[in-house]
This record gives C-alpha cells, sequence and structure tokens, in this order.
C-alpha cells in the first residue's frame, strides 16, 4: 500500500472512530447546572472541568467508577482527563466547559460511506517558501473555532500557475513525535454548488506539512488536503480561513466532502 493510500484509509477510519467526527451526537456548553441529552444526570461547571450529579440507576461511571452522588469529570486541560461512560455504549469528555457526547452507534456513522476525494496526481505536489514570524507576529491574525488566537508560525509563498500567494501557517500539535504547520484555506471550488462534481467543503480544508523551524523550501502535497471536522457534524464550529488563505484559483486535489451510499453530501 502506497503513503497516500495509506493516508486515505486512515483518515476514513478516523471518520468512524469512537471518538471521531461522527460519533460527536451533542457538544453542549454548560454554564449552569443542567441536564445534557440524550445522556442522565445533573451538570454543572467546576473548576478544572464539570461535576455530574447521578444515582446509580442512572448507569453513569467516571474513570471506570460507577457515580452515585457528584463526581468530578476532569476537562481535556488537566493532566489526566476524565471519560465517562453512559448506558448504550455512550461516553462523554469534557473540554472547556463543554459536554461532548459521542456514539460509536451514531445515525452519521451508518449512512457514512467514504471521503470523496479528487483522483491524486503528481501536478498538486508544488513547492514553497517558508519564513518564519517574529514573536511580535506571533498571534492575533488567526482564530480557532472557538474564537481563540492561534500561533502564527509563519508564511509560505507559493504560486499556482500565474497566480501567487503568500499563504499564513499555524503551528498544530506534534505529529508523530514531528513539528507541524497547518494551512487553513479556501479556494476557488469551496464556492460551487455542493452537487457539482468538482466541489469541495464550503468553509474550507486543511493542509499539514512539517516544520522546517527556518526559512525553508518546503513540498506543498494538496492531494493531503483534509476535511476540517466540521465538515461531518454540525456539533463542531469551523475556523475561519484568513484573508490572505482565501486561494482565487480551484484546487482539484484532496478531500472534498463526506458522502453516504448514494454519493449524496452527509450535511
Amino acid at each position: 500500500m502506497s503513503a497516500f493510500d495509506e493516508h486515505v484509509a486512515e483518515r476514513d477510519r478516523w471518520a468512524v472512530s469512537a471518538r471521531g467526527p461522527l460519533a460527536l451526537v451533542n457538544a453542549q456548553r454548560v454554564d449552569h447546572a443542567q441536564p445534557v441529552w440524550p445522556v442522565p444526570g445533573q451538570w454543572a461547571p467546576a473548576p478544572g472541568g464539570l461535576t455530574v450529579t447521578a444515582s446509580t440507576t442512572d448507569g453513569v461511571s467516571v474513570d471506570g467508577d460507577p457515580v452515585d452522588g457528584t463526581a468530578l469529570v476532569a476537562g481535556d486541560e488537566a493532566v489526566v482527563p476524565s471519560m465517562v461512560s453512559f448506558p448504550d455504549g455512550l461516553s462523554g469528555t469534557v473540554s472547556r466547559g463543554t459536554l461532548r457526547v459521542w456514539d460509536p452507534a451514531s445515525e452519521a456513522i451508518a449512512r457514512f460511506a467514504r471521503i470523496a476525494r479528487f483522483d491524486r496526481s503528481d501536478g498538486w505536489v508544488t513547492s514553497g517558501r517558508y519564513t518564519p514570524v517574529d514573536g511580535q507576529e506571533a498571534r492575533g491574525s488567526v482564530l480557532d473555532a472557538a474564537g481563540d488566537a492561534l500561533e502564527v508560525a509563519g508564511h509560505i509563498e507559493t504560486a499556482f500557475g500565474g497566480t501567487t500567494v503568500r499563504l499564513v501557517a499555524v503551528r498544530s500539535a506534534p505529529f508523530r513525535g514531528s513539528a507541524r504547520l497547518q494551512l487553513i484555506v479556501q479556494d476557488a471550488t469551496s464556492a460551487l454548488p455542493e452537487d457539482d462534481s468538482g466541489s469541495t467543503y464550503s468553509m474550507g480544508r486543511f493542509l499539514y506539512l512539517d516544520d522546517p523551524g527556518v526559512d525553508a523550501d518546503v513540498e506543498l502535497d494538496w492531494n493531503l488536503l483534509v476535511l476540517p471536522p466540521c465538515a461531518f457534524s454540525y456539533q463542531y464550529a469551523c475556523p475561519i480561513p484568513p484573508e490572505d488563505n482565501r486561494i482565487p484559483v480551484p484546487i482539484t486535489a484532496g478531500e472534498r466532502h463526506p458522502v453516504d451510499a448514494d454519493g449524496h453530501v452527509l450535511h
């Protein structure tokens, strides 16, 4: 299996995994005591996460311990985040005061067939020039889905035919021990109708690449453009591509839409 085929298989597995985007059935902000659909218990904000109040008959467990009373659910910012188990195979995690409920047997997973992609082409493996920014430029110009500033790592200048662009690269989480950059981009295919064979997800796509850390030539394999989680579930918010990353030409490479067995876009 080629490296690209492995990438495709890994992405399809991720989409339907127990913590994949199609399994997320609710993401509810808890800023006061309240129930959360579709799971039992009463939920409330707490330092470091949320609390859940339930009885043993509710079938709620936190980190393997059944809840009979009130228990703390540590958020993902904790050294050891909590895992919550519910009846019928559902589970929960906490992120920034939001309870995320995961269902590995969700309707979206049952409907999902594949991620529609453009055919791979060597013509979409291009080069660019990466220039890091200094510390004063590092924050503020790019926001994540929660509205928090992302760390700008640098800029990548590249060309599409006669069109030259200077893209903003943000710092991504390390991948397999290596530092990575992320490009959050839209292109001319994002504006096409979803039933058009050349369309892609309207809010844009992501491209990841190794972070050289210094001024350097970089390879941009646009065949590896991937959909953001919000392309799979309305429970995710979408980051907005910065103005510089709205590419005025069609990039007919990479992922397009998650689709069902009939080729219909999931949402």
